[in-house]
């Protein structure tokens, strides 16, 4: 019976959201602090697994929010290295994972074993940051 309310409070939100109200799902993706339930959630990160939302872009919501869990200073990523980090990061196999982390507030060692684009993050933390300026 579990498995039959986790599919009508996640899975059936989800896609009758991708058929009849697209532009909310989107939002709700892109809402990292939105309160949701956990079948919800989780539906959501499969969602993403999946490429199910076209126009959801992980560079766009996810990096922003890694870059602050690493403690990135924007500034200091050269343009080119940047764009190759977005694509990595849009290119990415476990973005619904990473939603997760995010939502939750997951910390530096937690998204190091998932983030494909943790080392650069590390390479332009706060420390590497000062290092530069002296």
């Amino acid at each position: 019976m579990e498995r039959l309310s986790d599919y009508i409070q996640g899975e059936r939100v989800v896609r009758e959201l991708r058929y009849h109200a697209p532009e909310a799902l989107e939002e709700m993706l892109c809402d990292l602090t939105q309160p949701l339930s956990m079948p919800l959630e989780r539906a959501m990160g499969r969602t993403i697994d999946d490429n199910r939302v076209p126009a959801f872009k992980p560079s766009e919501v996810l990096m922003p929010a890694m870059m602050k869990t690493f403690e990135v200073i924007p500034d200091a990523i050269a343009h080119d290295e940047l764009m190759s980090l977005e694509s990595a990061c849009n290119r990415c196999e476990v973005a619904g994972h990473c939603w997760k982390a995010m939502r939750a507030g997951a910390g530096i060692e937690a998204c190091r074993g998932f983030c494909p684009n943790a080392e650069s993050f590390m390479a332009h933390g706060p420390e590497e940051a000062e290092a530069a300026i002296e």
